[in-house]
């Protein structure tokens, strides 16, 4: 089944009822925001989620709160060929050949929680039933391996990955993989080799060292149960851990090219070991057949320990990694190098810490630009001239600038003055492409300031000015923004455009030297608009530059 969400309350570093991420229109999820902020959470907390024995440690209690229950919530899909998977319906006092309309919704999910209210305790399963709209304890799936087989395996690639720690899942994918395939291609010789096992077995448990364990079992147990007596018998089960015999069979050794011997994995470091756990699980895709969702790989910053042209291509590899494949992808990172803007939005989650602590998933419904092809064509373009645009993403409070002039004017206004706060100057280039960020940084909730130039209503022509009508636009996005959380955006504006406002002459082609020329003059206590913007933005924002100062103008 594929994971469509994943709910997490009050787990590590996530805190309340917010914290929810959708794969529904995306196989791979990008984290993102500041330190500390729970995103490490989200991936902790899936394998968290499917381990079929976990108990919590009080660690793992929100802020050490047992009187917070962690609670830990799967959606799941239901795709195609998992009704005639036998394997869901069970067996014995667990089998449900009826599951389907029992647990699954009229939108074809299957929600499975877990709750944690002690540590050092077992968690409590539950599964919802659509049938009688509540809860109920265990539920579908209330064996734990059968859970286990149809929630997708976790594949976690940690950040300080060791040599043995690669060995492990390399060997876990193998023998999976293996299984699947004797199972399935060869399953003559695989009954073969289980009746033969199973027939061996039998005779060692008929021989005259297992009949004498059993005897001398009995002879201190029928002293105190009479009527009762111990054997040794074989399990009946369908495989008899055949598994087994794969485990841990398979080491990983590196060579250098041209040197004929194995090499140690921890002279090359950690990236190296990273790498080579990634392109493994691409090469299962490649051997791979269907797109059910069988993995979901669990990324911890991807981007360690690479050069930046490497990181890109990583990028890119990923989202091929998630499409049409068994996998799903779950990404948390720190680098703007990871974030492709010019991808559906749903593929990005902002992570955020409020006040009180409590945490928040922002996650855009869909692809904020659908069926405009324009602003598709704009994203496109913004994102290959200027990658590092996505830096803001990152950021408590952006301020978006229309160009180098002013971009260089704020940043050591803000460096020598306004230090202390955590606030990122976006150059968008044109005044064009504010519009697009606004609505980029108001579907994210981050909080932003615009400062634009009023312009002028026409040109020399005497026709009508096209900057001029972005005026209304971009206040029109300041309303939104504020509507969906006040106070979540600020414009100010240059009357006419920066250099009217200040005086100043900054034309020709050295026109951003002349801009740092003019800015390094200042001082906290100079009486020029861009100072006096930046009081009123870290002061008691009294300043409204609304539609009605400019339509004044």
């Amino acid at each position: 089944m594929k994971l469509q969400k994943l709910i997490i309350k009050n787990f590590r570093g996530l805190k309340g009822e917010k914290n929810i991420i959708d794969f529904s229109k995306s196989n791979i999820i990008f984290l993102i925001g500041q330190n500390n902020a729970g995103k490490s959470s989200f991936l902790r907390g899936y394998e968290f989620f499917v381990n079929s024995s976990q108990k919590a440690a009080l660690s793992d209690f929100f802020n050490y709160d047992i009187n917070e229950p962690i609670v830990i919530e799967g959606v799941f899909l239901k795709e195609q060929a998992d009704e005639t998977d036998d394997e869901l319906k069970g067996k014995g006092k667990s089998e449900e050949p009826d599951w389907v309309n029992k647990w699954v919704d009229a939108d074809n999910l299957v929600r499975i929680r877990k709750v944690w209210k002690m540590h050092d305790e077992a968690f409590e399963k539950y599964t919802f039933s659509p049938q009688t709209d509540s809860w109920i304890m265990n539920g579908f799936g209330g064996m734990q391996s059968l859970f286990t087989k149809y929630s997708p395996t976790a594949i976690s690639i940690s950040a300080m990955e060791s040599e043995s720690s690669l060995e492990d899942k390399v060997n876990k994918l193998i023998q999976d993989d293996v299984l699947k395939k004797l199972r399935e291609d060869y399953p003559d010789d695989f009954s073969k080799l289980v009746t033969g096992v199973k027939d061996l077995q039998k005779k060692v448990l008929g021989s005259d060292i297992v009949s004498k364990y059993n005897d001398e079992i009995n002879e201190q147990f029928k002293k105190v149960f009479a009527d009762l007596t111990l054997k040794i018998d074989p399990k009946n089960d369908e495989y008899i851990k055949l598994e087994d015999a794969f485990k841990k069979n398979h080491s990983v050794n590196i060579r250098k090219d041209g040197i004929d011997r194995d090499e140690v994995f921890t002279q090359y470091g950690h990236g190296v070991i990273r790498q080579a756990l990634y392109n493994f699980i691409s090469f299962l895709k490649k051997t791979s057949s269907g797109t059910r969702k069988s993995y979901i790989i669990l990324f911890e910053e991807p981007e360690l320990f690479l050069h930046p042209e490497a990181a890109f291509r990583l990028r890119k590899s990923l989202y091929d990694l998630a499409e049409n494949s068994p996998f799903q992808i779950l990404i948390a990172t720190h680098s703007p190098l990871m974030i492709d803007i010019s991808k559906p939005h749903t593929s990005l989650v902002r992570i955020v810490k409020h006040a009180d602590e409590s945490t928040e998933a922002y996650q855009v419904d869909d692809d904020v630009f659908r069926g405009d092809e324009e602003k598709k064509d704009r994203i496109q373009m913004i994102n290959r001239f200027n990658p590092h645009i996505c830096e803001s993403f990152y950021a408590k409070n952006v301020i978006i600038v229309e160009g180098d002039t002013e971009a260089i004017v704020f940043r050591d206004l803000i460096g020598r003055f306004y230090n202390q706060y955590e606030v990122y100057v976006l150059n968008s280039g044109t005044k064009n492409n504010i519009p697009f960020f606004q609505e980029i940084f108001t579907a994210f909730h981050i909080q932003h300031c615009v400062i634009h130039d009023s312009d002028s209503r026409t040109i020399p022509n005497g026709n009508a000015n096209s900057a001029w009508s972005l005026n209304e636009s971009i206040w029109r996005n300041i309303e939104l923004s504020n509507a969906k959380k006040n106070g979540l955006a600020r414009r100010y504006v240059h009357i006419g455009n920066f250099e009217v406002a200040h005086d100043v002459q900054l034309t020709g082609k050295d026109k951003p030297l002349k801009a740092y020329e003019y800015v390094v003059t200042l001082d906290q206590d100079s009486d020029v608009p861009c100072l006096k913007i930046l009081k009123d933005l870290f002061g008691d924002q009294v300043i409204l530059h609304d539609k009605d100062f400019v339509d004044g103008l």
